[in-house]
C-alpha cells in the first residue's frame, strides 16, 4: 500500500471514530491553514448531521480540555504528546506537524498526520489537506477541495504529492482554475505592489521608487491586477523577478510568484493569493470567526476582512521598515527581539525569504506578561540541512519553553528571563546541523 492509501486508511479510521458520537468539540489553528482546515471541517460536520463547537486558538500551550466526550484537534495535537495522552475523552487528531513524544490515550484515538505514512507533511500536504482527506471519507465532499488548496496556499506548499491530488480533484469539478499569471493580491496594481506581503516587493514608503518602476514598464498604476493584458503580465512578471533579485530573495520564492496562479472559483474572493492574506489578517487580528464566515460565503464579513487586510498588512509594513535594521548576527542564525508587536510570523516570514534568506532568522516577541513568542524560518535549501523544527524543539525544553513546527517553519514559547540563553542554544544547534 503505497503512502497516499495508507493516510487516507488512517482517516477512515477517524471517521469510524466520528461515527460513534453525535457531538465534537473542535479545536484548530488561527492562521490561513487551520481556518481553512475549521471550514472544511464544519461544513463536512453539518452535512454529515453532527453537532459541534468550533474553537480557535494560537498553540496549546494553555490549553485546558473540555470534559467532552469527542475531541477533534485540527493543525495542532501531534506535537503534544503528553497534553493529549491526558485528556478523558475520545480524540482525532488531524495534523501535519512532526509527531513529537508519544501519545497513550485514556480512551480511543484516530491520529491522521502525513509523516506517520512517510509523506512530508511541510510540503505535501497541510492541515486542510488532511482536514478534506477525512471530509471525503465522511461523505460526497468533493467540492471542499477549494479550501484546501486555500491552506496549502498559506502555508506555502507545493502542489506535490496529495496536494496534487486535491488539486485534481478541484480541478475535475470545475471549482478552480490554474493559469498563466502572477501571485499578486487584487485591486490597483501601485497598491498590490506596495502593500503585498506574499510577494514582498520594498516598495512600501518608496512611492516615488515605485512610480519609477511603473513608468518603466508602460503599466498604469492606477490599473487593476486582473485586467492586466497578457504582455503587460510578461512584463511585470519580468520586472518583479528583477526587483526580487535586487532586494535579495530567496530564489526559491521566484516560481511561487510568477508563472501560475490559482482562481478559486468557488470561494469569495477567486484570487488566491488574496484570499490567504484576507484570512491570515483576520487570524492576526483576532478575528477567526470573520475569517471563517467569508469562507462560508458571508459577504458582510467579506467587507470586513478587507478593511482587517489592509490594516495589519500596513501594521506589518511598518514593523518591517522599521525592525529590518534591528536584525542581529549570531555565529549560524540572525535574531530579532521585539516587545509587543502584533504577529512575529509575517515579519520573520518576509525577512527570511526575502530580506535575509542566507541564514536561519529567529524573531522573539516579548508580551508585557513577560511570555516570550517565537517564530524562526528558514529556506528550503538551507532546511535541506537543519531542522527548524528540532531545534526549536531542543532549544525550548533547554529553557523549560515549548517548540516544534516545521523544517522551515518552526516557533517556541519561553519566558522572558531565558531569551538569551535561548538564543545561544539556538545558534549552537544550527551550527552543529550546518556543519
Amino acid at each position: 500500500m503505497n503512502s497516499g492509501l495508507k493516510l487516507k486508511e488512517l482517516a477512515k479510521k477517524a471517521v469510524s471514530l466520528l461515527s460513534k458520537h453525535d457531538f465534537a468539540r473542535v479545536y484548530t489553528h488561527y492562521d490561513a491553514d487551520g481556518i481553512s482546515a475549521g471550514a472544511v471541517i464544519v461544513k463536512a460536520l453539518l452535512r454529515a448531521g453532527k453537532d459541534f463547537q468550533l474553537t480557535f486558538l494560537k498553540g496549546l500551550n494553555d490549553f485546558e480540555a473540555e470534559n467532552e466526550d469527542l475531541q477533534i484537534f485540527v493543525d495542532m495535537g501531534s506535537g503534544y504528546g503528553e497534553l493529549i495522552s491526558n485528556i478523558d475523552g475520545d480524540i482525532i487528531i488531524l495534523d501535519h506537524h512532526k509527531p513529537v513524544g508519544e501519545i497513550k490515550p485514556k480512551r480511543n484515538l484516530a491520529h491522521v498526520n502525513p509523516h506517520l505514512v512517510g509523506i512530508d507533511g511541510t510540503t505535501e500536504v497541510s492541515a486542510s489537506g488532511v482536514a478534506y482527506l477525512f471530509a471525503k471519507e465522511l461523505g460526497e465532499n468533493k467540492d471542499l477541495a477549494p479550501l484546501a488548496i486555500l491552506g496549502a496556499i498559506g502555508d506555502k506548499q507545493k502542489f506535490l504529492g496529495i496536494n496534487e491530488e486535491i488539486l485534481k480533484d478541484a480541478n475535475s469539478t470545475g471549482l478552480v482554475e490554474v493559469k498563466p499569471g502572477i501571485c499578486l493580491p487584487s485591486g490597483k496594481i501601485s497598491k498590490a505592489l506596495k502593500i503585498s506581503l506574499e510577494p514582498y516587493l520594498d516598495f512600501y514608503k518608496k512611492d516615488d521608487e515605485l512610480e519609477e518602476f511603473l513608468r518603466k514598464l508602460g503599466i498604469d498604476g492606477e490599473k487593476d491586477v486582473e485586467e492586466l493584458s497578457f504582455e503587460e503580465t510578461q512584463r511585470l512578471a519580468d520586472a518583479i523577478i528583477l526587483r526580487l533579485l535586487k532586494i535579495g530573495a530567496y530564489e526559491g520564492v521566484f516560481e511561487q510568484v510568477v508563472g501560475k496562479k490559482i482562481v478559486l472559483k468557488s470561494l469569495p474572493i477567486q484570487n488566491a493569493t488574496s484570499l490567504v492574506d484576507i484570512i491570515n489578517s483576520c487570524g492576526r487580528a483576532g478575528e477567526t470567526s470573520t475569517a471563517l464566515s467569508i469562507l462560508l460565503g458571508d459577504e458582510k464579513a467579506l467587507r470586513s476582512g478587507l478593511e482587517i487586510s489592509e490594516r495589519i498588512n500596513t501594521e506589518i509594513l511598518e514593523e518591517i521598515s522599521r525592525r529590518r535594521k534591528e536584525v542581529r548576527e549570531g555565529f549560524c542564525i540572525r535574531y530579532l527581539v521585539m516587545e509587543d508587536v502584533i504577529s512575529t510570523s509575517p515579519i520573520a516570514t518576509v525577512l527570511s525569504r526575502y530580506i535575509f534568506p542566507d541564514k536561519p532568522l529567529v524573531v522573539l516577541n516579548i508580551k508585557k506578561d513577560g511570555k516570550v513568542k517565537v517564530s524562526a524560518r528558514t529556506t528550503d535549501k538551507i532546511a535541506q540541512r537543519l531542522d527548524l523544527a528540532e531545534v526549536m524543539r531542543l532549544s525550548a525544553l533547554k529553557v523549560n519553553g515549548v517548540g516544534g513546527g516545521h523544517r522551515v517553519a518552526a516557533g517556541a514559547n519561553i519566558d522572558k528571563e531565558r531569551v538569551e540563553e535561548f538564543l545561544k542554544e539556538v545558534d549552537r544547534l544550527c551550527c552543529a546541523m550546518l556543519a
